[in-house]
């Protein structure tokens, strides 16, 4: 093997290993906020995808009223993103909202404009979905049976 070819080798190995430990750093990181969001109560996440600078993943807690508690988001593409606390939704505080209202408002939105919110309006429509599961337990209970 020639001694480029060696070194190119090494760079490649080199790059694979810090992306591992990248991964491995922000694995840790998204637990721990999990963690923390969930002790303010029932947990949603939502993601939005995007090229490069648009993504973000968004983890919302909300108590047994649907009243938003706190959340946080982590929003960049690189292994140095951190989770950081969601202070204002829609220009209004996002803690004390009610996530029945903030669905309401979205669905009004654009499908455009909605495509922009998409992380939060999963991690929202995630919680919608667990309080209609805990008020309407026969319903899932008959799909069971169907299947």
């Amino acid at each position: 093997m020639s001694r480029d070819l060696m070194i190119l080798f090494a760079i490649a190995m080199a790059l694979m290993v810090m992306q591992m430990i990248g991964g491995f750093l922000q694995i840790r990181r998204y637990r721990k906020a999990v963690s923390r969001v969930h002790k303010l109560g029932n947990v949603g996440m939502g993601q939005k995808r995007g090229w490069f600078f648009n993504s973000y993943v968004v983890i919302i807690a909300c108590d047994s009223n649907h009243i938003i508690t706190g959340g946080e988001a982590m929003t960049g593409s690189t292994i140095f993103a951190q989770f950081h606390p969601i202070k204002e939704l829609l220009d209004k505080p996002i803690v004390g909202q009610s996530i029945d209202d903030y669905l309401a408002e979205f669905r009004q939105m654009s499908d455009r404009k909605q495509k922009f919110y998409r992380g939060y309006i999963n991690a929202l429509e995630a919680l919608e979905m667990r309080f209609e599961r805990e008020e309407h337990p026969e319903e899932e209970a008959e799909e069971a049976e169907e299947d």
